[in-house]
């Protein structure tokens, strides 16, 4: 089967959260009082649904960009940077349509900043 490995990094008065390739789950609240606020979280955004598990359920496998802020939310995560998206040609793996953007329209009206970062870019912290 499948694992979905998430982890904290706690180092030099700062706290991240990397969420891997997970879903919605109901273990965020018990993250969040162990381990949190955090400074970053990583959370993918993608809200995958994936046709070769059957029968389809229709549910995402994975976060989509409105429940990795609810997650973030949770969390105490100041930043999200998404993760996981952008993946394409894939028949039975379908991402939402506009997955960052889409972030960017559900951080609206939070205290949460999306920062997109690129491969070999820095992480700023606030």
């Amino acid at each position: 089967g499948d694992t979905q490995v998430s982890w904290v990094v706690s180092a030099a008065g700062r706290r991240i959260f990397h969420g891997g390739d997970t879903m919605w789950h109901g273990h965020w609240w018990k993250i969040a009082r162990q381990f949190g606020p955090f400074d970053v979280a990583f959370l993918p955004i993608n809200g995958a649904r994936f046709g070769w598990r059957k029968p389809v359920s229709g549910q995402p496998g994975v976060l989509t960009p409105e429940q990795a802020i609810a997650a973030a939310t949770v969390l105490g995560a100041r930043s999200v940077v998404p993760i996981h998206y952008g993946v394409s040609g894939v028949d039975e793996y379908q991402e939402v349509d506009d997955p960052l953007g889409a972030l960017v329209r559900a951080a609206r009206g939070t205290a949460i900043d999306v920062q997109s970062v690129h491969p070999g870019a820095w992480v700023t912290w606030r």
